[in-house]
Formats: structure tokens, sequence, C-alpha cells
């Protein structure tokens, strides 16, 4: 009989690595609540319609999937229309 080899995937050292390396670069990071509930809201949606329409595990990572880009492109979306709004880019008035 042939022994199979165990597969090591990361040893803790490596674990810890990438541990500090992410607590080392979160304060770099700008993000605000709306920029991770937003997609996390369209996402559960995509999941809850994916899984009605037909409740398998595959449907339900595709809906979730799905949702979190659409939810990731409203908030880009609405993310442009604030900045383009900002009161010094207008077109210049005439008042006369």
């Amino acid at each position: 009989m042939h022994r199979r080899q165990k597969v090591k995937g990361f040893g803790w050292r490596a674990r810890v690595v990438v541990f500090c390396l992410i607590l080392a670069l979160t304060p770099g990071c700008q993000f605000s609540a709306a920029q991770i509930y937003i997609p996390l809201a369209y996402g559960l949606t995509g999941l809850c319609i994916a899984l009605l329409m037909s409740p398998t595990p595959l449907a339900a990572v595709v809906g979730f999937v799905a949702g979190v880009l659409l939810g990731a492109a409203v908030y880009n979306n609405s993310l442009k229309r604030q900045l383009s709004a900002s009161p010094g880019d207008g077109p210049p008035c005439d008042f006369r």
C-alpha cells in the first residue's frame, strides 16, 4: 500500500508574518463602513434570491459574488457622484 504524504500548508511562522503584515498595512487603508456594508447587503440579497431560485451551494456562492460585485459598483457610482458634486467644480454662475 502506498502511504499518502501529508501536504503541509502555511506553517505557524508564515501565518504570524502574514498577520503582522496585515496589522502593519491596516492604518494606511482609508475606508468607511459604507464600503463594506453596501456590497455586503447586496451580496446577502443576491444570496437569498439565488437560493430561492436554486437551493444549491453553487447558486449561493454565485448569487453572493454577483451581489457583492453589484454592490461595489453601486458604491463606486455614488462615490463618483459625490466627488463630482463638490461645490468648487461647478460651472461659473453669471449673476446680473
